[in-house]
C-alpha cells in the first residue's frame, strides 16, 4: 500500500524500499471473517471522538443486534400508543410523532441487517470483507430520518393553513410524558452501545432518539397550550418537529458521506502511533503514516521508517516485524513498513541535510521534509515534501523548489516527491 498520492507520485523512490507484511498478523486476523479489528478513535455523528476498546467481532455484532432489537420493541410500542392518542384527539403533531417512532423501528431493522451483512466472511471478490456495509446501513437510517422530516413538513404546512382544534385528555399527557422518558433512555442506551462497539449506525439511531425526545417535548407544549387556553398550535408544533427531524437527518447524512469518502486520520491516534514507532531503536523518524478503514473495526495502514543507512536487510526485516507486531497488539491495526535510509552520524550528510531542509522549509506551503537520499556518485538528490492543502498547483509548487535548489547547488540535480498531509 503506497503512502503517497498517486497523482503526485508517479515513480518510486530511487532508494530501495523494503516492505514486510507480518505473517503472524495475517494469520491472527484471518479468523471467520478474514478481517482485522481496528482501534483508536472514531468521530461520532454528533462530532465528538468516540473511543473504542477492541472486542471480539462476534460479541460486537451480538451487542449491535441486541441494541437494535431493543430499539424495535420500544419504537413500535411508542408508535402504536402515539398513533392511538393522535387519531383520538385529532392531533397531527402526535400522529407525525408516531410515524417518526415507526421510522425509527425500521431504522433499527436496517441496522441489524447491515451488521449481519457486514459479518459475512471475506471472499475472492471482497478480500477485505464486507465491513463497509455498515456505512451503507447508517446512510439508509440517515436518509429515512431526513425523508420523514421533509414529508411531514408538507403536512404541517397544510395544518397551519387549515387549522382544526384538537381535543386532549390526561391520558394523552401521560403517554407523551412516558414517550419522552423512553426516548431519552433509549438514546442514552444506544449511544452508550455505539461507543462500546464503534458503530456509526447505532450512533445515528442514538442521536435520532435524543432528538425525538426533544421533538416530543414540543408536542407536549402544544398539548398544554390547547388544554389551558383552547388555542391550537398543532400545525406550528408539527412544523417545528419536521424541521428538527429533517435537520437531524441532514447532519447525519453529511457525516456518514464524509466518512465514506475518507476522512483525515484522528490526530491523537496518528501522534500516538508515530511516537510509538519512533520509540523503537534505531528508528530516527516515522513518516507518511496512512490508514485506511474497511469498516468500523477494520483498519490497514502503512508507514515509512527513517533508519540508519548502514542497517542490513535482516536488521531492517527484524525491526519492521517488531513494529508491525506491536502496532497490531496494541491498536489492532495491520501496518506495513517501508524504509528511508539516513546517515545522521556522518557530518557531511548532516550538513547537506540541514542545508537542504532550511532551503526547502523557506518555501510557502511546505509543512515538512523527510526521506533525503543523496547519491554523490551521480550528484543526485531525492527527498519528500509534505504540502499544505492550500497548494493547488502541485507541479508549479514542485518546480519552484527544484529551481531554487539547483541555483544554490548547481552541481546536483533534484527530484522532489510531493506528499499529501494525511495526518497531523
Amino acid at each position: 500500500m503506497s503512502c503517497e498520492n498517486a497523482n503526485e507520485r508517479r515513480r518510486p523512490h530511487p532508494m530501495a524500499s523494503t516492505r514486510t507484511d507480518e505473517k503472524p498478523t495475517a494469520e491472527k486476523t484471518a479468523g471467520k471473517t478474514g478481517r482485522a479489528p481496528a482501534s483508536g478513535a472514531s468521530r461520532g455523528l454528533s462530532g465528538e471522538s468516540i473511543p473504542y476498546a477492541p472486542a471480539d467481532e462476534r460479541d460486537r455484532n451480538a451487542v449491535v443486534v441486541r441494541c437494535g432489537a431493543v430499539g424495535i420493541v420500544a419504537n413500535v410500542a411508542l408508535a402504536v400508543a402515539k398513533a392511538a392518542i393522535g387519531f383520538a384527539s385529532n392531533s397531527l403533531a402526535i400522529v407525525l410523532d408516531a410515524v417518526n417512532s415507526l421510522t425509527d423501528a425500521v431504522s433499527s431493522v436496517v441496522t441489524i441487517v447491515g451488521v449481519k451483512l457486514a459479518a459475512r466472511p471475506a471472499d475472492r471478490e471482497h478480500p477485505m470483507g464486507y465491513g463497509r456495509v455498515e456505512y451503507l446501513s447508517a446512510l439508509l437510517v440517515a436518509a429515512a430520518v431526513f425523508a420523514t422530516g421533509v414529508i411531514t413538513l408538507r403536512d404541517s404546512v397544510l395544518k397551519i393553513l387549515h387549522p382544526t382544534l384538537s381535543t386532549y385528555d390526561w391520558v394523552a399527557v401521560v403517554v407523551i410524558v412516558l414517550s419522552i422518558a423512553v426516548k431519552v433512555w433509549l438514546g442514552l442506551y444506544t449511544r452508550g452501545k455505539a461507543r462500546e462497539t464503534r458503530s456509526d449506525a447505532l450512533d445515528a439511531s442514538g442521536v435520532d432518539a435524543l432528538f425525538d425526545a426533544l421533538v416530543t417535548g414540543a408536542t407536549l407544549v402544544g398539548i398544554a397550550v390547547t388544554m389551558l387556553w383552547h388555542v391550537t398550535i398543532d400545525g406550528w408544533v408539527s412544523a417545528l418537529i419536521s424541521l428538527v427531524v429533517a435537520k437531524s437527518g441532514w447532519d447525519m447524512l453529511r457525516s456518514i458521506v464524509s466518512e465514506i469518502l475518507g476522512e483525515r486520520i484522528d490526530p491523537k491516534l496518528a501522534r500516538g502511533l508515530r511516537a510509538e514507532i519512533a520509540s523503537f531503536p534505531p528508528v530516527i523518524g516515522a513518516h507518511d503514516l496512512f490508514l485506511d478503514s474497511f469498516g468500523p473495526n477494520e483498519m490497514i495502514g502503512s508507514v515509512h521508517l527513517e533508519v540508519p543507512a548502514n542497517m542490513t536487510a535482516m536488521e531492517i526485516d527484524t525491526l519492521s516485524r517488531k513494529i508491525s507486531d506491536r502496532v497490531y497488539r496494541e491498536h489492532n491495526i495491520i501496518l506495513t513498513c517501508g524504509v528511508y535510509g539516513a546517515d545522521p552520524e556522518d557530518p557531511e550528510w548532516k550538513k547537506f541535510n540541514d542545508s537542504i531542509r532550511a532551503e526547502v522549509m523557506a518555501h510557502e506551503g511546505v509543512l515538512s521534509m523527510h526521506g533525503l537520499y543523496v547519491d554523490h556518485d551521480h550528484n543526485r538528490v531525492v527527498f519528500d515534501v509534505v504540502r499544505d492543502f492550500s497548494v493547488t498547483d502541485v507541479e508549479a509548487f514542485k518546480g519552484r523548489i527544484v529551481d531554487d535548489l539547483e541555483k544554490r547547488h548547481p552541481d546536483y540535480t533534484f527530484t522532489v516527491h510531493v506528499d499529501v498531509d494525511y495526518a497531523e
